[in-house]
């Protein structure tokens, strides 16, 4: 008869086994980098705006060779894969880069060894972990420390920590952003709803006037931040051009849903950090609409119960838009002044199908809505029931990702607790 085995042995063997499978994943995916020396690697990394370079990166590169992305799972359980299968024929392998905690980047910097490396900003994010902007960037800068010698970083010339990470760069160094110093620098920048970004990109050999498909002005850098880089590797103007006017907003980063009687939502409701709150709400204020309102969910990177975060989201909202809706469990911290509330300029809900049904019981023809929150509310909800039937409304989800792309949002949030759990695998 087989002896069998104490619990917490089965249990310490079990995440043994797991630990030793993770590790031969990395290291066949160092091995694979070696060995894949044709394919240009190009990380990005930075406290916000990392998806939307890197997908407008890959829309550009896809069209001067084949490429291929690992965007938003962007930590070593899904890099080490990704870089391990990386096709030998691949001309150009973009991936975005983030950190939790302490000495993440130097191992993912390793792995990656990147040709770019391009470092969006750095700000406040991770604050328990990461707590203030000195951390962060020691660890942003390891991506630019274990570049490849022949390799080019990227910088923010607005940020006043590029000086340091410049310092640390294994390789060239180009800057771009606002300054006159800027190598690669964004000029006449104009946004205002419905207009969508426009700007002027000028550089040794560029002057290049973009046209795209986004929206709000603070997307003038990752707009410059990817030409930047796809300039660095090679790729002709005409065709960055085309590929930036061609390039859809990430669904979530103020992705646009346009529904009849000329109502207009713009989705930002994958991240929140207090940093980005200014350039979410300036959409909002410079808006051309018969009416503006602003959805606010799930901040990220509270602490306590978050009061101090959402009084000064009010304060920062409050002159951006004729309402203000909060929604979720702090919905009440923001601390308005009463006549506020009673004359109904600030609503406040606990779910999101109290919000949603207060959106379609009020809208107006020719309204702008924005939506800011972080992905955990699932605040799209909101937007999509105001043309389909939504029946998830559960609190609760472990998915990072959009609901459109999940798909089970016409289904009861309790059916189908099997099938969202292994799509977040």
């Amino acid at each position: 008869m087989k002896p069998e085995v104490p619990r917490h042995l089965a249990e310490m063997l079990g995440r043994s086994g797991a630990f030793v499978r993770r590790r031969i994943v990395v290291n066949q995916a160092h091995l694979a980098r070696y060995r894949n020396r044709h394919t240009k690697y190009v990380a990005v990394s930075g406290s916000s705006a990392k998806t939307t370079v890197c997908s407008m990166l890959e829309h550009i590169l896809s069209g001067v060779g084949r490429t291929e992305a690992q965007i938003s799972s962007n930590t070593m359980p899904a890099i080490a894969p990704f870089v391990r299968t990386v096709s030998g024929e691949c001309d150009f392998a973009v991936v975005e880069t983030a950190i939790g905690a302490v000495d993440r980047m130097k191992h993912l910097a390793r792995l990656i060894r990147p040709d770019i490396a391009v470092l969006t900003m750095i700000e406040l994010e991770h604050k328990k972990e990461m707590p203030d902007l000195d951390i962060i960037a020691r660890e942003k800068g390891y991506l630019v420390e274990y570049m490849s010698p022949s390799g080019v970083a990227v910088l923010n010339a607005d940020d006043e920590r590029t000086a340091g990470i410049a310092q640390r760069a294994n390789g060239r160094v180009v800057t771009f952003g606002r300054a006159a110093a800027s190598d690669y620098r964004a000029v006449e920048i104009s946004a205002g709803y419905p207009d969508r970004l426009s700007l002027r990109i000028c550089a040794a050999g560029m002057d290049l006037k973009l046209q795209t498909r986004l929206v709000g002005e603070h997307f003038w850098l990752p707009v410059t931040a990817a030409v930047s880089a796809a300039h660095q590797l090679g790729v002709p103007q005409d065709i960055i051009a085309q590929r930036i006017a061609s390039f859809e907003p990430v669904v979530g980063r103020c992705s646009v849903i346009e529904l009849p009687d000329d109502r207009h939502f713009v989705l930002d409701t994958y991240k929140a950090p207090q940093h980005s709150l200014v350039q979410a709400f300036e959409i909002a204020r410079t808006a051309r609409a018969t009416r503006r309102r602003i959805v606010l969910g799930q901040l990220s990177d509270t602490t306590g119960g978050g009061t101090t975060a959402y009084r000064k989201a009010y304060r920062l909202a409050r002159d951006c838009a004729d309402e203000l809706i909060f929604v979720g469990k702090s919905a009440h911290r923001h601390n308005a002044p009463g006549k506020d509330v009673e004359s109904g300029r600030i609503v406040n809900f606990k779910e999101v199908l109290e919000a949603s049904d207060y959106l379609r019981q009020t809208a107006i023809p020719g309204e702008f809505v924005l939506l800011k929150s972080n992905c955990s509310l699932h605040l799209e909800r909101a937007v999509i029931a105001q043309s389909e039937a939504v029946r998830c409304w559960g609190g609760i989800c472990r998915l990072k990702t959009d609901c459109t792309r999940c798909g089970l949002y016409q289904f009861p949030y309790e059916s189908h607790f099997g099938d969202r759990s292994a799509l977040s695998e």
